[in-house]
């Protein structure tokens, strides 16, 4: 996606303002909170202790990130349940995931509520189940062995999966295999004394903390880096494709996808044949198909993206005396500052920053705690800035969707 610092330079350069298309309105001072509401959707936990935003300013663009708040009722109390999908390629993969995990996951703990050593592998299995669901539900359209679909013809195939006319269930049930999303998953106990932590793909989860009042804000990672430019997972997957030197390049997987672990993208995961004579005849299907034709000839011997989720345990105990919150994003918050090419700030240093902005509003009023994070991810004081970002007249997307959860604990 181009990035945004890129077209203001050009602006900046001439080609833009009254000779060029990439207009904005300058909003005043005063405007600013209600212009970055206005470009949101937002939720916030019956308790509100949990607030969710996600901005895509674009007017032309569909957000494909979907989150969730929710509580869980189980025998022993309630649980808090907060994810982020960040959806790629299209957004049914994330929607399914809203639709079918909370059930997973509730049929999952039913048994743990009198032993949590036991939730973590309920929440990694969760997310496995329901990728695999997405392949069964897929298979059972196309139940042929591997060399028998490549015999098949475009009409057969085209007639089998686009079937709109008829309720479309086979057309839903492929574009969740060409989609993917990202997933981020907190869970918290009826105590409120234990917090785990979920990660698929790249996203991000920070726990934000303080011993007191005068004391400074600590920010900690809790999440891992599924993502080609993590070299811990880039060596994951070249040892897992000896032989393969396009396995892993220019960052991406096959060349292709960014991320390394995710639920859909089945490109990625199921021989090159599903590809080569089905996904590509999902109409709609690919925004891209070029792109994806690209990286069929080195799909040797899949999967490459994996549906193993990262899980962190945090004993809240530990942290009873503090003043402790949960920030979770998509990989758009990010990006907001590292497409910047000036931009020099580590990851570290920039959560730590977050963590600062949020934390000394975030227990009395977690909606302005929200508000000034993404106006310092969209300019922070600068109004020229903060209004480009949101209503540049742009043709094409300039940012990506941009989903963030804060949660008090």
């Amino acid at each position: 996606m181009p990035s945004l610092q890129v077209f203001r330079r050009a602006y900046m350069q001439g080609y833009g303002s009254d000779r060029g298309p990439w207009r904005y309105r300058l909003f005043p001072e005063h405007e600013l909170r209600a212009q970055i509401l206005k470009r949101c959707t937002t939720n916030i936990s019956s308790d509100g202790r949990s607030l969710a935003a996600s901005l895509q300013p674009h007017v032309s663009s569909v957000n494909e990130d979907r989150y969730l708040i929710m509580d869980l009722s189980l025998p022993n109390g309630v649980w808090s349940l907060n994810c982020v999908f960040d959806g790629h390629g299209g957004h049914e993969t994330a929607d399914y995931l809203v639709s079918e995990l909370p059930s997973l996951l509730m049929a999952g703990l039913l048994p743990t509520v009198t032993n949590l050593e036991g939730v973590s592998d309920v929440l990694t299995r969760a997310i496995f189940d329901v990728d695999e669901a997405i392949t069964r539900d897929f298979l059972k359209i196309f139940p042929e062995e591997v060399d028998e679909i490549a015999t098949m013809s475009d009409i057969t195939v085209k007639a089998r999966v686009n079937d709109q006319s008829s309720g479309g269930l086979n057309h839903q049930k492929a574009l969740r295999c060409l989609r993917g999303s990202t997933i981020l998953l907190t869970l918290v106990d009826p105590t409120k004394k234990h917090l785990w932590v979920l990660n698929l793909g790249d996203g991000l989860v920070v726990l934000g903390s303080r011993r007191d009042a005068n004391s400074q804000w600590n920010a900690s990672i809790l999440s891992d880096n599924h993502n080609g430019n993590n070299p811990a997972e880039a060596d994951r997957i070249k040892q897992q494709h000896p032989g393969e030197p396009e396995c892993i390049f220019d960052d991406r997987v096959l060349g292709n996808l960014a991320v390394t672990r995710a639920v859909g993208d089945h490109s990625f995961k199921l021989p090159r044949i599903y590809a080569e004579k089905i996904f590509l005849n999902v109409e709609p299907g690919f925004r891209v198909p070029a792109a994806i034709e690209s990286f069929i000839p080195r799909n040797l011997s899949p999967p490459y993206v994996s549906n193993l989720a990262s899980v962190r345990y945090v004993d809240l105990h530990e942290q009873s005396s503090c003043d402790c919150f949960i920030l979770m994003c998509s990989d758009g918050l990010v990006d907001l500052y590292m497409d910047d090419p000036d931009h020099v700030e580590s990851l570290t240093s920039l959560v730590q920053k977050w963590v600062g902005i949020v934390g000394d509003v975030v227990k009395d009023d977690i909606q302005e705690a929200m508000l000034r994070l993404l106006r310092h991810a969209l300019g922070a004081e600068d109004i020229d800035s903060v209004s480009c970002m949101l209503n540049v007249d742009m043709p094409v997307p300039y940012m990506d969707d941009t989903t963030v959860i804060l949660q008090v604990l």
